[in-house]
């Protein structure tokens, strides 16, 4: 159990408050393509229901990288000094977004890449050096215990798609990751797929009847 991809799972420091609460499961969030737009941040704000802003990486894809590698050492790290536990007890799922043609870029391929065998990327070396020059500071992690911290941090994705992506892209895409990039596939079904009167269904029967919906947005 764990959270799904979000601004929960965005910086290293959410996802360690995160697993410091019980989760196991991370969702990491999703990155795409286009990584420098000028939106309103945060974007996701709740009360109440959550409204999304869509393109709404609110990091570059190196930048999300660096996050998920702090985490990822900070986990192994609290794993073993609070609970005395060798062996990995956590699992990071990358997401990404929002289209093929995106997705094959070489900056996602490069993120993707990345996050399956991170051995040879500079934060991954960095990050593990910071670790081996503090390790006196560590009551149970010593630089053994460091060392052996994989650097394959992914071996599954999770596809996120924007509203109107027709399942043929989808099905594209899954195709692509389970294929050609080896990767345990998870698809997030995205409600627009349902048609506007199932989800305007869904909405009423829940009390959210003043939420607009346009019908536009929905794969016919």
């Amino acid at each position: 159990m764990g959270p799904a991809a979000g601004p929960n799972t965005q910086l290293a420091q959410n996802i360690i408050a995160s697993y410091m609460s019980g989760s196991r499961f991370f969702e990491l969030k999703t990155v795409q393509i286009l990584d420098q737009l000028e939106i309103e941040k945060p974007c996701i704000w709740a009360e109440d229901e959550c409204y999304n802003t869509e393109w709404s990486t609110e990091l570059s894809v190196q930048g999300a990288f660096s996050e998920y590698m702090k985490a990822w050492f900070i986990l192994h790290i609290l794993q073993k000094e609070l609970f005395e536990q060798d062996g990995r007890r956590f699992m990071f799922n990358m997401s990404v977004g929002y289209d093929l043609k995106g997705i094959q870029s070489p900056k996602i391929d490069w993120f993707i890449e990345g996050l399956k065998d991170a051995s040879n990327i500079e934060i991954f070396k960095d990050y593990k050096r910071i670790l081996l020059e503090e390790v006196d500071r560590f009551q149970y992690v010593d630089r053994n215990f460091i060392e052996s911290i994989s650097p394959n941090v992914c071996n599954s994705i999770t596809l996120s798609t924007l509203h109107g992506c027709p399942p043929e892209e989808i099905e594209a895409i899954a195709k692509y990751l389970l294929s050609e990039k080896n990767l345990h596939t998870f698809v997030k079904m995205n409600p627009t797929l349902l048609g506007y009167d199932n989800v305007r269904n869904a909405f009423d029967k829940m009390g959210y009847t003043y939420i607009e919906l346009k019908e536009a947005h929905f794969y016919p």
